[in-house]
């Protein structure tokens, strides 16, 4: 069983690996004189010679990633690489553990996803009178989330940074940063909303869905969600609802049908089923369990495995 589901992640990244190898630019307009073009799937910084692996205890070995970590305050770099983990959760905590862990300066609240200090730097309030604090991004973008519940895949970039906030400026924005990916695949027109039932309204996100099995597009374009959590399942629910082809699945994490398209054997003997990925990389857990961020790619296709 364990040789069979092995096969059908492998397949599963392949496709998402075709995927991937479309690129695409963001035009930005700073004013009426300058325009600025940045290649978005450039990365998100540059990546620096520290590394560090870490496996979590009792983790798997299922899941084995590696993302880029970059920690500093101001023009002191603490960490700046590639951090390798084995992790069944794969968590922006654990990556920030693990690089951590490697050049020993120690931290607090990173396990309760609140982070208070790294090495020297503690949130609070510095000599000036303005509070300092952590913060974090995930591919050049604000994250609305813990960093205990937020999730990574393989080359993402994650960046601590120790800010100032002033009362009469406000926090301190950064530019729009290139994320790191190309985009998966070209955007269509389909649109939908979805609030999820009780959402406190404090997170809202476009999310790029596209769902295909084969030349049938059950939804290409994009979904504005405004839920607490921004799962895929969400996301994924609110393109459903506006084209009302129905699912089973999605709820659980783990989707068995969309539409009219099960999975299970075909007619030619082959298991057909919903294959996932967001930003184009194969998603190593359950829909209802990945966060998401705004601008972010989901895909759905409906593929089929054959043992021959």
């Amino acid at each position: 069983m364990k040789k069979f589901t092995a096969l059908i992640l492998t397949l599963m990244m392949l496709v998402s690996a075709a995927a991937f190898a479309e690129t695409v630019t963001d035009t930005l307009t700073q004013n009426t004189e300058e325009v600025i073009i940045i290649d978005m799937s450039a990365p998100t910084f540059e990546v620096g010679d520290d590394s560090a692996e870490y496996k979590v205890e009792g983790a798997s070995g299922w899941n084995v990633v590696t993302a880029y970590v970059k920690i500093a305050a101001g023009d002191d770099v603490l960490f700046n690489g590639p951090v390798t983990i084995t992790s069944d959760n794969l968590s922006v905590a654990e990556f920030t553990l693990a690089a951590i862990y490697e050049v020993g300066c120690g931290q607090e609240g990173l396990e309760a996803g609140f982070v208070t200090s790294i090495g020297d730097y503690v949130s609070g309030t510095d000599a000036n009178g303005n509070y300092v604090y952590w913060g974090y991004s995930v591919n050049g973008k604000y994250v609305p989330h813990t960093c205990t519940d937020m999730k990574v895949l393989e080359g993402y970039y994650i960046s601590w940074d120790f800010m100032t906030y002033n009362a009469d400026a406000g926090f301190d924005t950064a530019a729009v940063l290139p994320c790191g990916y190309p985009a998966p695949f070209e955007v269509g027109e389909d649109e939908a909303e979805y609030a999820v039932e009780g959402a406190s309204g404090w997170n809202v996100a476009k999310i790029n869905m596209k769902i295909t099995a084969g030349e049938d597009v059950l939804f290409n374009g994009v979904v504005t969600l405004t839920s607490d959590s921004l799962t895929v399942a969400e996301a994924t629910l609110g393109a459903v609802y506006e084209v009302g082809c129905g699912q089973e699945g999605l709820e659980a994490g783990f989707v068995t049908s969309i539409g009219d398209y099960v999975a299970g054997p075909d007619a030619d003997g082959n298991y057909v089923y919903w294959a996932n990925a967001v930003n184009g990389i194969y998603l190593p857990f359950a829909c209802n369990e990945f966060r998401l961020l705004d601008d972010d790619y989901v895909q759905w296709d409906f593929v089929a495995y054959s043992a021959q």
